[in-house]
């Protein structure tokens, strides 16, 4: 009985490792070649879409990179405009706030702010509802380890896949971990909704198209 109860149990971890392992590789694959660390070789496109990440008295070890990277594509000339999505779900976390804030300092001009940034999908899903899912013209900020994932919903949401632009990631070996283990669980959750992400997503192009 207990050989038999090992068995199961080590054919049942086996499969779930063959599902994450076979998310990540997807995600991984519909992104390649749509994540660039070149700043001279990323077309031009309208808009930038900074997406957030946490500063409130002690910001994460990617805030600041997110915003130079942004304000690098303007400087460029990649970028014409900066959306800024992200959380404010609390008195003491507004992520959209600040980030503005230090863009305004370095003369960007801000087009959109998008408060309810709760999620990366949320962030180019709202980017779609406003501008039309036919029309993009986006470059996607963040790491290069979140970009992929980022790509991939775009990729489901718009007619043409957006590109990304790799922030500076952090050299911090304990953010590395987590950033590891929580985006492995996002991208195999991401894979398996996409069928409930697909025909929701429907609804709403209909709706706005």
């Amino acid at each position: 009985m207990k050989r038999k109860s090992i068995i199961i149990l080590s054919i049942v971890t086996a499969l779930l490792l063959a599902i994450v392992l076979a998310c990540n590789l997807l995600v991984v694959r519909v992104s390649k070649g749509k994540c660039y660390d070149d700043i001279d070789a990323i077309p031009h496109n309208t808009f930038g879409l900074l997406l957030g990440t946490g500063r409130s008295s002690k910001p994460s070890p990617y805030y600041e990179a997110r915003v130079q990277a942004a304000v690098d594509l303007y400087n460029a000339g990649k970028i014409d405009y900066v959306i800024v999505s992200g959380e404010n779900l609390y008195d003491d976390y507004n992520e959209v706030d600040s980030m503005l804030a230090d863009l305004k300092k370095a003369d960007i001009p801000v087009e959109a702010i998008d408060y309810h940034g709760t999620s990366t999908f949320a962030s180019l899903n709202t980017h779609g509802n406003v501008l039309g899912y036919s029309y993009p013209s986006l470059t996607i900020i963040s790491q290069h380890f979140h970009n992929q994932r980022a790509v991939f919903y775009g990729a489901i949401l718009f007619d043409e896949t957006p590109i990304a632009y790799n922030a500076k990631d952090t050299d911090i070996w304990y953010w590395k971990v987590w950033q590891f283990c929580r985006e492995t669980l996002a991208r195999t959750k991401a894979v398996i909704l996409l069928p409930y992400t697909v025909i929701n997503n429907s609804k709403h192009s209909h709706r706005h198209r």
